[in-house]
């Protein structure tokens, strides 16, 4: 059987655009959904069935079959890992989650990562890795965290559980004394060690963003001081669900974020 291979256009990544009186490189963080996306060991994969085609019905219409985080990325909503929380599904994120003054913090050439794969990337992320950027957060409403797994999840490889990158309760504990922060992402399938919960309950009322894409896509020159957006598709009662995620680098001179 011939792999199907999935076309994107030259702007799919980055395109420049202008908004009001400001030009913009805007940098695409999310990767579309895909039948053969590679998912957390154990979940399904996202299916499609055919209801109606131009041969039978002179239209088409497919129907999918989706998890609430199979998508790159996916946001958790606070009834994901948190008892009491039931009423509190995805819809629960409004405008205050959608557009923030972002920074990121990117540790895949730290010391501590490895190659694995072809990959290199940061499994474990400490307070230690968090201490050198205290500055950029205090400034910050979100903050996305770059491990360097984003090219394998663009790479679709499949997932060895040891290997997921998550952030250990001391970095978990130093990020949340930010109280201004509303939003933390990452390039992982999930931001907590693979069967614990930890850091979802710390970060109940932040947005989370996991599965991340194309971080490294941000310039190395921005990434201390940027636009974020981070735009849920609103589903009632789910336990996470889509976001539309994209980094805006404004690019007039004097023009700040």
């Amino acid at each position: 059987m011939t792999k199907k291979i999935y076309l994107y256009n030259k702007n799919s990544k980055q395109k420049n655009i202008i908004l009001g009186n400001t030009r913009f490189k805007v940098v695409n963080l999310t990767e579309p959904l895909k039948e053969n996306t590679e998912v957390f060991p154990g979940d399904p994969k996202p299916k499609k069935r055919v209801l109606c085609s131009f041969k039978k019905d002179n239209c088409r219409h497919n129907i999918y079959t989706v998890g609430d985080h199979n998508y790159h990325p996916h946001g958790d909503a606070p009834n994901h890992q948190n008892r009491g929380y039931q009423n509190k599904g995805f819809e629960y994120w409004n405008l205050d989650f959608n557009f923030s003054r972002a920074c990121m913090i990117d540790l895949s050439e730290s010391k501590n990562s490895r190659k694995v794969g072809g990959v290199r990337f940061l499994n474990k992320i400490t307070d230690k890795h968090i201490f050198p950027y205290l500055h950029q957060i205090k400034n910050s409403s979100a903050l996305i965290l770059r491990t360097g797994y984003d090219v394998w999840l663009e790479l679709n490889k499949k997932h060895i559980l040891k290997n997921i990158p998550y952030i250990d309760k001391s970095a978990a504990d130093l990020i949340f004394k930010f109280k201004k922060l509303k939003v933390v992402g990452i390039d992982s399938l999930t931001i907590d060690k693979v069967g614990t919960n930890y850091v979802h309950r710390k970060f109940k009322d932040k947005l989370i963003v996991e599965c991340l894409v194309n971080l490294y896509g941000i310039p190395k020159k921005n990434r201390n001081d940027f636009c974020l957006q981070t735009s849920p598709i609103a589903i009632v009662d789910a336990t996470g669900g889509p976001i539309l995620a994209y980094a805006y680098i404004p690019l007039n001179k004097g023009i700040k974020v």
